[in-house]
């Protein structure tokens, strides 16, 4: 799977034994310092901190594929899990930071403290299959309030260009093609979920036209709803035909 995604190297600490230890880190409780000063970790492999650096940062691995070629792997292989219909889980979260000079840092509103956070936003897809959890995309937004206007000089023939390129779309295409890319790569669900914040009426069409079903919170508002050819909003909706519904559907 490492050459499938490019991730090889010429010579040196062989790429399997790199990304081995890495790994192993969140399971042992350990950070990434301790590759190279814990003497357990130096006892499997003595690279020093710019193996580790140089390896992380090279732009021409397909980090991205490797992911998806490892979830398709662990998804076949699963037997008798409770939620019959599997589902993808789509969602944003801010990973604040503090230096002001990382590259395509800015400021975001983060709803739940009702401020700007510096940092990076990530929007995120998951698969969940009733037990586990496992990530299937994710992807980097920044926004027009940037502390650091910089940016390296990067090949734009490799993945690591097209990963920085991407940063500057909208959440809600990115997510269009998490979905596609999921889809592609064989990754089975009956639904995708998401908030209220991704449910246009656009992307909820494309996701069905892709093969997903959506679950989703919708929108309030003055925003209309055909039922039945009339129109009605969020409230009214609820009030006038699907509380009935529901109420009808418990009696029965």
């Amino acid at each position: 799977m490492l050459h499938q995604c490019g991730i090889y190297k010429q010579k040196g600490y062989p790429t399997i034994i790199t990304l081995y230890l890495m790994i192993l880190l969140p399971f042992v409780k350990k950070c990434m310092t301790s590759l190279w000063t814990a003497d357990s970790f130096r006892k499997m492999c003595d690279a020093r901190k710019d193996t580790y650096c140089r390896f992380l940062n090279q732009e021409r691995f397909n980090w991205r594929k490797l992911i998806y070629l490892f979830l398709s792997r662990i998804i076949t292989r699963l037997q008798d899990t409770p939620l019959r219909d599997k589902v993808l889980i789509a969602d944003d979260t801010i990973l604040p930071k503090t230096g002001k000079q990382m590259e395509l840092v800015s400021y975001h509103f983060d709803h739940a403290k009702r401020g700007s956070i510096l940092g990076y936003q990530c929007l995120q897809l998951g698969y969940h299959d009733g037990v586990n959890f496992y990530p299937v995309d994710m992807a980097v937004h920044t926004s027009k309030n940037r502390t650091n206007q910089d940016l390296k000089l990067i090949d734009k023939r490799t993945n690591g260009w097209k990963r920085r390129k991407e940063v500057f779309e909208k959440k809600t295409d990115m997510l269009l093609e998490m979905l596609e890319r999921s889809w592609n790569y064989g990754i089975e669900a009956s639904f995708v979920l998401f908030d209220s914040w991704f449910s246009h009426d656009a992307l909820i069409s494309e996701a069905v036209s892709i093969g997903y079903g959506v679950i989703c919170r919708l929108k309030r508002g003055k925003t209309k709803y055909i039922y039945q050819g009339h129109g009605y909003t969020l409230k009214k909706l609820w009030t006038q035909v699907a509380k009935k519904k529901a109420v009808c559907g418990c009696r029965g």
